[in-house]
């Protein structure tokens, strides 16, 4: 009987140790919880502030944009470059609309990136920028031989993009290739894609948007 009662007394010691360990653990889950909530929300924050800035850098580049193709041994300065590709499409335009521009390399490739004093003279010459197609680079500098031009890159004009979204550019271009999507562009920094010619442009936020199409 006291045998008993001692196993008896020991096993609410292990109930109540149990009941403790029980409680304690509660306690811990609903503090991990809420550690997971907080690091969610501090992750939206971030996602949201890095979005912002996204748009915010984009935004400064919205008067400016980059050509690429022009062998640099065709011009004397960078502006008469754009001058003279804005002649060739029929685009009024001056020195005067122009803020800056200048030589910049990427991937191993120099090409010209220019500031407009506005908008509107940016968007001028944007429009018209699938006339390069039919357009060589004699036509713009007559003094450049069409055999030295042989070989050379086709003439692009591109908006001047943030690394994010040239990514996203570099992913739907790929997709394209594949005939995944139908087409792609950006207008004013934003990247629309097609599926298909009678297809509604659909705009890529991210990456994950190209699941879904």
């Amino acid at each position: 009987k006291a045998a008993f009662q001692s196993h008896g007394r020991d096993l609410d010691k292990v109930k109540m140790s149990l009941a403790k360990v029980s409680s304690e653990n509660v306690s811990l889950q609903r503090e991990l919880e809420k550690a997971r909530t907080s690091l969610k929300e501090q992750k939206d924050e971030m996602e949201q502030l890095w979005v912002e800035q996204d748009e915010l850098e984009q935004y400064s580049r919205k008067t400016s944009l980059e050509i690429h193709g022009l062998p640099e041994n065709v011009y004397s300065s960078t502006e008469e470059a754009v001058l003279e590709l804005a002649k060739v499409l029929n685009v009024e335009m001056s020195s005067n609309d122009i803020d800056i521009s200048h030589k910049l390399k990427r991937k191993g490739k120099t090409f010209i990136i220019v500031k407009f004093i506005s908008h509107k003279t940016k968007t001028r010459l944007y429009k018209e920028r699938t006339k390069l197609k039919n357009i060589n680079i004699a036509s713009i500098f007559p003094s450049f031989s069409n055999a030295t031009s042989a070989g050379q890159d086709r003439i692009f004009i591109n908006e001047n993009l943030t690394a994010f979204r040239r990514s996203l550019v570099g992913k739907a271009s790929l997709m394209r290739e594949e005939g995944t999507i139908h087409s792609l562009w950006t207008r004013d920094g934003k990247v629309f894609v097609k599926t298909s010619p009678e297809g509604a442009p659909v705009r890529i936020y991210a990456k994950d948007d190209f699941d879904n199409l």
